[in-house]
């Protein structure tokens, strides 16, 4: 299996087609830049295709005095799923977190994704007793 890197420049076209097949997202490469400046979005690519990725977003909660990742833009693709890429995924962020002295992870899915709560839950992760209210604006 190929290793999990970071999200090069030359490979942000393939991302790009990534985020569409996955979250069915037009992102635009101005927006991926961004994103790269202030996110670490991890890859894993097949012959030079972005199979796997996860995103991490920085936070800090000040209250309590803990700094946490936010999974975001997690997804493999069809066809490579159950091969363990989201596993390789995890096992690397769980190396950012020792190294960046993080406290703690956390992602959101939605009600439907019944496997993928079974994959978290396997990663230790806890269901927060929380309700996410959306607010959206037009613009």
């Amino acid at each position: 299996m190929e290793k999990v890197e970071k999200l090069k420049k030359k490979d942000i076209n393939s991302y790009i087609e990534f985020i569409k097949e996955i979250f069915d997202y037009d992102a635009t490469i101005e927006n991926i830049e961004k994103m790269m400046r202030k996110n670490i979005i991890l890859v894993i690519k097949d012959n030079n295709k972005v199979v796997a990725s996860a995103t991490l977003t920085e936070g800090f909660e000040y209250i309590k005095n803990k700094k946490y990742y936010k999974v975001n833009y997690l997804g493999v693709l069809k066809d490579y799923r159950r091969e363990g890429y989201a596993t390789n995924l995890f096992n690397e962020i769980e190396v950012l977190v020792m190294k960046n002295d993080i406290d703690y992870l956390e992602l959101t899915s939605g009600n439907q994704r019944r496997t993928a709560h079974y994959f978290y839950k396997s990663k230790n992760f806890k269901i927060k007793d929380t309700t996410v209210f959306v607010k959206i604006y037009d613009k």
